[in-house]
């Protein structure tokens, strides 16, 4: 692959120039504002072409997280769970992406599976690729489709998106199956032709390996507006040191993509911090991405060690679940992030928001259906609970002391409790509107 350098996305450039762009705020210049929604969206929300969110959620009531559907207010009215039929598949559900057709719904599931870590469509084990109609029928599986019969045990498709056509998909796959296709526990990228057409249930073709199993860490991202590609996050370098890439697609005759690789990959970014969850701004000019830089934590700490000792990352498939549970998962040391924005002419990064400087969490995010506002829900442990670097012993303790007078007390136990009955820490969660002026 090659370094991101002004001529190396020249063409891509080009290419969004010369289509006439919507009137639309400047990325480039204009402020970026950030608001609060009323309403509180699940993780990774997404749009229908009407305006309507589609996102997963548990919302306790015993259903666990399901897909759902509500209306284009953005507060949560009319609200329909997709995937509560008996005809879809057992809860978890998780990560919708629409078809941009607003036709079909792509989700996630951990149904038929029997090993099963961290969560469906955000990474770990068990999740496996479905469609819906958007009322929630037709449902169908997508890959695995023998995971009943074992095989598909031990590995995971994740974070897949649609090509702006709507004919393929592209997705990240982990392979731990050591029972039937002999897996090392490696990541790969694939891309796949979606066919409905009409007579056969929809199903994926061709399916294509377009970066290898190396070691490295991926997760794939957005396709460019123009369809002529897609981001990804690739561990780069040395060890842990994740980074944004841009594979632009070529198909051959019989609709097979080709590999991503020096001669169509590009590197955007060049940090030692976790960058990934990135998208192009509407024009092309310029790539908005989550990252952990201008945070101290556990995993931007861990990085910065192994890029001075030039550790590779070769291994990175070993370190990528304790290190992320080491630096998300638990209130200590805590990584936060924010988002940026890259401009691909003059390659300089501006900081867009500053939510992580009281410790939350920018995941998933997406532009509404007009182009007009980027929205996404974000997490963090409360006050009190957190315990953020540089510490800071006096505030740490003033913090939780209050966290823990405003407690309400637990109702008396007529049993000891077991330590299965220990609840998890609380996180709390908002829904973010950002928009360019």
């Amino acid at each position: 692959m090659r370094t991101f350098t002004r001529g190396a996305v020249a063409a891509l450039i080009l290419a969004a120039l010369l289509v006439p762009a919507r009137a639309l705020a400047d990325s480039s210049t204009g402020r970026f504002t950030v608001s609060q929604n009323p309403y509180a969206y699940g993780q990774a929300p997404v749009f229908m072409p009407d305006g309507r969110v589609v996102f997963a959620k548990d919302f306790g009531d015993g259903k666990g997280q399901q897909v759902y559907i509500s209306s284009a207010k953005l507060d949560g009215s009319d609200l329909q769970c997709l995937t509560c039929s008996p005809q879809a598949p057992a809860a978890p559900n998780g990560v919708p992406a629409v078809r941009p057709q607003g036709n079909w719904i792509l989700f996630h599931s951990w149904d038929k599976r029997n090993i099963r870590v961290g969560s469906p469509g955000f990474g770990g084990l068990g999740s496996a690729l479905y469609v819906m109609r958007p009322d929630g029928s037709h449902v169908t599986q997508l890959t695995a489709l023998d995971a009943a019969h074992g095989s598909g045990e031990g590995e995971d498709d994740y974070h897949a998106y649609w090509s702006p056509d709507g004919k393929h998909v592209v997705w990240a796959h982990l392979n731990w199956n050591f029972v039937d296709d002999s897996g090392q526990g490696k990541w790969d990228v694939r891309i796949a032709s979606f066919v409905d057409d009409g007579v056969h249930p929809p199903h994926l073709a061709n399916t294509t390996v377009v970066r290898p199993a190396n070691g490295h860490y991926y997760e794939t991202q957005w396709w460019a507006p123009d369809g002529s590609g897609f981001l990804y996050t690739e561990s780069w370098g040395t060890a842990m040191n994740l980074e944004l890439f841009y594979c632009r697609v070529t198909f051959n005759a019989a609709g097979i993509p080709a590999p991503c690789d020096t001669t169509n990959t590009t590197r955007l970014t060049d940090s030692p911090a976790w960058d990934e969850q990135a998208l192009f701004t509407p024009d092309m000019k310029n790539v908005i991405f989550m990252s952990t830089r201008d945070h101290p934590g556990f995993f931007n700490t861990f990085a910065g060690l192994t890029n001075d000792a030039g550790l590779t990352t070769d291994e990175d498939y070993l370190l990528v679940l304790p290190l992320f549970e080491a630096g998300f998962l638990q209130p200590v040391a805590q990584e936060s992030t924010d988002l940026y924005e890259l401009n691909l002419a003059s390659g300089s990064v501006r900081r867009l928001t500053h939510n992580g400087d009281d410790g939350w969490i920018i995941p998933e995010f997406t532009w509404n259906p007009t182009n007009r506002f980027l929205m996404w829900t974000e997490a963090r442990y409360p006050d009190g609970v957190r315990v953020p670097l540089p510490l800071d012993p006096v505030r740490q303790l003033q913090q939780t002391a209050g966290y823990l007078q405003g407690l309400k007390p637990a109702p008396p136990s007529p049993t000891v409790p077991t330590p299965g009955d220990i609840s998890p820490l609380p996180l709390e969660r908002r829904t973010e509107i950002g928009r360019f002026s």
